[in-house]
């Protein structure tokens, strides 16, 4: 089963440190045709470190479907990658971002990586 944009998923990421990889949670950012195109999805990573910083796009329970078992959830908009569906460590979502909290992440990503 596909997975969708916003939701929060679990896999290894590489570790910017060099320290190797680390299972962590993810959210999808891209959509249904990037799957569709390389059976891949793009994802960012999520951190509880509690972290604030220019790269951090904290998540409030507000922001998602159901409510968070972690404190200091954020995105760290800097830390994109891309996984292969055999790659998840789950076979369904752990959560999903609202449309308008998602809407907000990609608006993040665009200013403080891309600079758009």
């Amino acid at each position: 089963m596909p997975f969708t944009k916003g939701e929060i998923v679990s896999f290894s990421f590489q570790m910017p440190d060099g320290s190797g990889w680390a299972p962590h949670s993810g959210v999808i950012l891209s959509c249904d045709d990037v799957y569709n195109h390389d059976k891949c999805y793009v994802c960012a990573m999520l951190s509880s470190n509690g972290v604030n910083d220019l790269f951090s796009f904290h998540l409030y329970d507000t922001d998602l479907e159901q409510p968070s078992n972690k404190a200091n959830s954020q995105v760290r908009c800097h830390l994109i990658t891309y996984c292969i569906e055999s790659d998840l460590q789950t076979s369904k979502p752990f959560n999903k971002l609202k449309k308008q909290a998602f809407e907000r992440l990609i608006a993040k990503i665009n200013d403080a990586v891309f600079d758009v």
